[in-house]
């Protein structure tokens, strides 16, 4: 409980950190996903799979019980920084103990998840070995702890949805305008979809381990791979990537709200100021066959046209969100 507790000292400082982490972990995510399904004969039928692409294969299993609760848990632990400080006002000092309390889960939800994969197989290293994981690797100890991984995953993401809906109803604003700011915070926590879709679709693979190919049958191997590999892909590895992309588009969009109006706001402007110049260029160039003669001694003026009003730019996003979202609540 101590990093719990230091965690919940000072929360304002802590976001970079975990968005470079987030970041990272995702990009370490990518790479094994991509190298799994290049060299592991995702996607092939079982019985044109070598021994050295099923090696592959099991190892990428195994990296993804570790890595995807590090990576799950620091995307959560960005978006409830995010929401801190977004509602971190006195008046919703509730809020701010709830997020404290899903912060300290966050950990809790890392350590366990750690531990558990450990004990998949002992020794370890036998996970990898087709021809003898059968003899070391737990089936359904490893189902088990990644139900229960991607059940309790599911539901922080459903709190997480509806998280920012009480503070931003609070506001004196059109319902319109209430529910588009809370549709956009809520797209952060939008992959419990994905993460749903592939609780389930686990579940539903699982209890197909007895429906096997009759052309698969005929090679020895098919009494050591499960025969639901025949379609990883789409199950397992396509969810999989879905699930923290959807995570890191929707927790930049708050981020970007700023420049997002900024750079609307400038079309315009940009527009008018681009006919005014076609425009100009016309009248110039031909003027019903006339030519227009000027002294030697009179210098041409340039045309100077009154640039558009520089558009205002957050150097932080979401100090601008948090003053607006102030603001707006001392209204009431």
């Amino acid at each position: 409980m101590v990093p719990a507790l230091v965690i919940c000292r000072d929360l304002n400082w802590k976001r970079p950190i975990t968005e470079a982490l987030f970041k990272l972990l995702y990009v370490g995510w990518v790479t094994m996903a991509a190298y799994v399904n290049l060299h592991a004969g995702v996607g092939k039928p079982l019985w044109e799979i070598t021994i050295g692409e099923y090696s592959v294969w099991f190892k990428g299993i195994i990296g993804s019980a570790w890595l995807y609760p590090a990576m799950t848990a620091s995307i959560r632990t960005s978006i409830l920084l995010f929401y801190y400080r977004l509602f971190g006002t006195p008046g919703v000092s509730r809020l701010k103990w709830v997020i404290k309390v899903m912060l300290v889960l966050q950990v809790i939800y890392l350590v366990v998840y750690s531990i558990l994969p450990a004990f998949i197989c002992r020794p370890l290293y036998m996970a990898w070995h087709p021809l003898e994981r059968q003899l070391y690797f737990k089936d359904w100890y490893y189902y088990n702890i990644q139900v229960a991984l991607y059940s309790t995953s599911m539901a922080f993401d459903v709190v997480l949805l509806v998280l920012p809906l009480y503070p931003v109803w609070q506001l004196q604003l059109p319902i319109r305008k209430r529910a588009s700011i809370a549709f956009v915070l809520m797209l952060g926590a939008a992959a419990s979809i994905a993460a749903a879709y592939k609780l389930a679709i686990f579940v539903v693979e699982m209890a197909r381990y007895t429906h096997i190919n009759p052309k698969w049958l005929q090679y020895e191997m098919s009494t050591l791979i499960p025969p639901q590999f025949d379609t990883y892909g789409t199950t397992f590895w396509i969810p999989s990537q879905v699930e923290p992309t959807v995570a890191l588009i929707g927790t930049s969009l708050p981020a970007l709200r700023q420049s997002i109006i900024s750079a609307t706001q400038r079309v315009p402007n940009v527009w008018s100021l681009m006919s005014f110049n076609s425009t100009s260029r016309t009248k110039h160039g031909s003027s019903d066959g006339v030519m227009l003669t000027h002294s030697s001694s009179q210098r041409s003026r340039p045309l100077v046209v009154p640039e558009p009003k520089a558009m205002r730019r957050s150097d932080d996003s979401e100090v601008a969100l948090q003053m607006e979202y102030t603001q707006l609540n001392d209204l009431k």
